[in-house]
């Protein structure tokens, strides 16, 4: 737009846009702007029957030509100025010739894109996006947006854009290239995603980056700095870059938002910034125009503030009934949102609507804000917002339609204590489950939980699935990519994590990796790139989608994209075999089913062709899993009971029992405790995809009260009796397997027993039966003593603790006793829980061996017969010998008999007198199981 100021006896009024309306963009009217600082009111007449009392007023002009404007100010003073300008409104260029509408095109096809084919404008200038060409054509043969501005010397200008679609190419890939954490990056234009490791950001937390339509980089920005394609810092236009006003430590430290244009591609970007919680609280624009620097953008708008204060979160979303963008903020220290809306007319706050929570501490500034997807019917979004403790940790969800811009409050949900404080935040693409990354500090652990946002309010937090957790590592921000997929960060690792099926609706069934796709070398930190949720969707480009993976159940698919206007046909393949295609007959539905038989994974593929361009063969797998078989509950039942016992009949990987629509069991086995319909449900497949179910009608009528008694308790090593007592019962069915009236039990635990009266009614009860300490005694089993020698024993009961003892043989109540004959002795020890336990020993007459050997006799012949022979006594023993030595180590004397004596000769000759050395070996008569003792020792003859 051109400038005009004109001076006047007053202080002046600019004027900007002195061109006629662009009936196809009404929103560039002529501009005039009262400039006076004080002026309280103001009267515009625009010469030619238009008014306005605004201090910045807008007109539009139908027809060219001069025109005398006349501003009345009011000054604070009560005094009024005249003001008068003539301005001359120019002529706009004439409408595009023949201008193309939106083409696809095959690939290595080339078009000539020419806004006047039929004659070029004098003295016209033209700017084409996306490089910046100033010619007045332009060869096309890849695929994007591509618009041109004319512009005549009299600086008015119009522009009209033609989107260029290669047959088969992916299509929406403005969220395929992502920077983020230590110099890590990953390009989603590969499947699956590759590492991008020349990236420049290195930041802990949030950043931004945005590509064309056709997946190509355009820039990247940490919320300071803004780096092109190339990695090269992107200049500033007309002025000194200075750094924008986004921080390392801001959460959502940048976003970057297309500024749609009138009828243009969307070359101008809002790059929005949030300081630091701990900073300023800026919430700040700047604007890249990606037609400078052949195609590399500058930035032609610096640091503008649009809210102070503000935390650290940001959100866009894009409206795709007029291609025009919302973005939304939240202050600090209030509850307050603002909302902005970027359309052909500007970047403008719409609305600032008091909702939910307050954000008034810095812990509650931080936080991830994530918006869903949209309801394809009603254009409501999910609208989420972390708000950590401490104390607690809150999401807070709203409803936002991305048509009128207005945001209601759905609930507040306390996701309980902090820490582990919330964090990161992100929905799966239906907007049915939500995924929370929590922060471990002071010894509790981070984690990450599924919340499934179908189940009542009362359930949604009970029902979370914890899908990882670690007490050693930090999860940062959760991100949905172009792959269906989402990414959570991790505070230092060489991998982001993903959750393959975020659907998924069990812990096997989301898929979860921890070290899901590899940094190529570099480390993720906490931030995840923050970008328009619509360019983190899913974009697939030639393929199809399938739905339904049961056996004996249609499957269905679905081929995209569709290359209009040119003529498609699908052929396919659903048991593909490369050696043997065997492709269905060509078709231009895009929808078809097939019926799989046999559980297991199958190659598709889908054979597309398109008039005049090359056919294209895409192979996918589906995995086909098992329908269980059907379910038979049996008929409806009748019955008087606690519960009736229910049972699903068949094997699945997993089970629901519903009642008035809501789960009450996912195990087999289910006890219907009250009156109603109860639906049973088989699963099979990682999403519970496959299933089969029955319906039963239970008719539950009160039986009587019944009891067995309350918990109880016994002895270890003893019974107690359990038993019904009232007579109403006659049939009896205990857990032991018993069915009479009354059963002993010997062993501790849980014992419950089904009875049934004369009417039919069922009942149950049960109890605990838990046991008591049983006395210790450490009597040892056998005592010896030698009754003839007149020996006695102590018997020792020796038990633990306080104790009672009683000796059954004589009734002592001492620990020991002392007995001097044999037999079997008893005691008896009672605790004092009143337990007793009983040991015996046995008392045993076992002597040991013993002999008198003397040490000298006189077998000389004289006086009586004393000490004539050597006499040996002895008892107890068995299996006796001797032997007597001469010097010479000669066997003089032996004898197995203790009854013979030796006379002291040898050979029939008296020996000599002096020290003869014997050898006795003997065994003991009670002990037999010992080993032979041998005894050594001397006799000395005198004679």
């Amino acid at each position: 737009m051109l400038l005009f100021t004109v001076h006047a006896k007053a202080q002046d009024f600019k004027v900007e846009g002195q061109c006629m309306l662009n009936p196809d963009c009404e929103a560039d009217s002529t501009t005039f702007t009262d400039t006076h600082a004080t002026a309280t009111a103001w009267q515009w007449n625009f010469g030619d029957g238009g008014t306005d009392t605004r201090k910045i007023a807008q007109h539009s002009y139908a027809t060219p030509g001069p025109y005398t404007v006349t501003l009345i100010r009011t000054l604070a003073t009560g005094v009024q100025e005249t003001l008068i300008q003539q301005i001359n409104i120019g002529e706009l260029p004439p409408v595009f010739q023949d201008w193309k509408s939106d083409t696809t095109i095959c690939a290595g096809e080339t078009i000539t894109l020419d806004p006047y084919p039929n004659g070029a404008l004098e003295g016209a200038k033209y700017i084409w996006y996306p490089k910046g060409d100033t010619t007045q054509t332009l060869q096309v043969d890849s695929s994007g947006c591509y618009s041109v501005e004319v512009i005549l010397p009299n600086g008015c200008k119009i522009q009209d854009r033609v989107n260029v679609k290669i047959c088969i190419e992916p299509p929406a890939q403005e969220g395929s290239k992502w920077f983020f954490g230590g110099n890590a990056g990953l390009d989603f234009s590969n499947n699956p995603p590759t590492p991008i490791t020349d990236g420049k950001i290195n930041t802990p937390e949030g950043t931004s980056s945005i590509a064309n339509s056709n997946g190509q980089l355009l820039f990247y920005s940490d919320g300071i700095k803004i780096w092109n394609r190339d990695g090269d810092e992107m200049p500033c236009l007309n002025a000194a870059c200075v750094p924008m006003k986004g921080s390392p430590n801001s959460t959502q430290s940048v976003l970057i938002v297309p500024q749609p244009t009138c009828k243009g591609c969307e070359y101008l970007f809002n790059v929005f910034t949030t300081s630091d919680i701990n900073g300023e609280k800026l919430l700040t624009v700047n604007v890249v125009d990606m037609r400078r620097e052949n195609g590399k953008g500058a930035i032609i708008e610096q640091n503008t503030t649009l809210q102070e204060p503000t935390t650290e979160r940001l959100a866009s979303v894009r409206n795709d009934r007029d291609s025009t963008y919302w973005v939304i903020s939240h202050d600090y220290g209030t509850n307050k949102f603002r909302i902005f809306h970027a359309t052909t007319g500007g970047l403008t706050e719409t609305a600032a609507p008091e909702l939910g929570l307050v954000h008034d501490t810095p812990a509650k500034a931080e936080g991830y804000m994530k918006f869903s997807s949209p309801d394809t019917t009603t254009g409501q979004r999910r609208l989420a917002v972390i708000v950590p403790g401490p104390p607690t940790n809150y999401v807070d969800l709203f409803y936002f339609n991305d048509s009128t811009g207005t945001l209601t409050h759905d609930k507040t949900v306390d996701l309980g204590p902090a820490p582990p404080v919330a964090y990161g935040i992100e929905f799966s693409s239906s907007g049915e489950k939500m995924y929370i990354s929590f922060q471990g500090q002071n010894g509790t652990k981070s984690l990450l939980k599924q919340y499934d946002l179908t189940m009542p309010d009362s359930l949604l937090t009970e029902t979370a699935l914890v899908i990882d957790s670690s007490a050693t590592e930090k999860y940062g921000a959760l991100q949905y990519a172009p792959d269906g997929k989402i990414y959570m960060a991790i505070d230092g690792s060489d991998y982001l994590a993903t959750i393959g099926e975020p659907e998924g609706n069990s812990i096997r069934g989301v898929e979860y990796e921890k070290e899901g796709v590899s940094l190529g070398g570099k480390k993720s930190q906490l931030g995840l790139p923050s970008m328009v949720q619509d360019f983190s969707q899913d974009g697939s480009g030639a393929g199809f989608e399938a739905d339904g993976f049961c056996t004996n159940e249609p499957t269905t698919f679905e081929a995209s994209p569709v290359c209009d206007p040119l003529k498609n046909t699908y052929a396919w393949d659903f048991d593909y075999d490369p050696a043997a295609p065997a492709f269905s007959a060509p078709s231009e539905q895009q929808q078809t089913t097939h019926t799989y038989t046999e559980a297991g994974t199958y190659q598709v593929a889908l054979l597309l062709t398109v008039e005049n361009c090359r056919d294209t063969i895409v192979v996918q797998q589906v995995t086909i899993y098992d329908t269980p078989p059907a379910i038979d509950l049996g008929p409806d039942k009748d019955t008087c009971g606690a519960y009736v016992p229910l049972r699903i009949n068949v094997e699945a990987d997993s089970y629901v029992w519903m009642r008035r629509g809501r789960v009450v069991s996912r195990q087999r086995e289910y006890r219907a405790t009250s009156t109603g319909d109860y639906i049973a449900y088989a699963y099979n497949g990682p999403n519970q995809d496959c299933a089969s179910s029955d319906t039963i009608k239970i008719t539950l009528r009160i039986p009587p009260p019944f009891t067995i008694g309350p918990d109880t308790t016994m002895c270890r090593d003893s019974s107690i009796t359990l038993g019904v007592g009232s007579t109403r019962w006659i049939e009896f069915n205990w857990s032991t397997g018993e069915t009479t009236r009354e059963i002993e039990v010997g062993s501790p635990g849980q014992y419950f027993v089904v009875v049934k009266d004369g009417n039919d009614c069922y009942n149950s009860d049960t109890l605990n039966v838990s046991e008591l300490p049983s006395p210790i005694l450490n009597l040892i089993p056998e005592y010896v003593i030698c009754i003839p020698d007149g020996a006695s024993v102590i018997l020792d009961a020796n038990g633990v603790g306080d104790l009672k003892y009683e000796w059954q043989h004589s009734g002592d109540t001492t620990r020991t006793v002392n007995v001097n004959t044999e037999g079997t002795y008893t005691v008896v020890a009672t605790n004092t829980d009143g337990c007793a336990a009983e040991k015996s020993t046995n008392v045993i007459d076992k002597c040991e061996p013993r002999f008198f050997i003397p040490d000298a006799f006189t077998p000389d012949g004289n006086g009586p017969q004393t000490n004539e022979r050597l006499e040996i006594f002895g008892a107890y023993y068995t299996n006796f010998t001797i032997k007597i030595y001469n010097r010479w180590g000669e066997v003089i004397y032996a004898t197995e008999s203790i009854e013979d004596r030796w006379d002291g000769t040898y050979k029939g000759l008296k020996v000599q007198p002096g020290v003869y050395p014997y050898v006795i070996s003997y065994e003991a008569q009670y002990f037999p199981e010992r080993n032979p003792v041998v005894k050594r020792g001397s006799v000395m003859v005198i004679r």
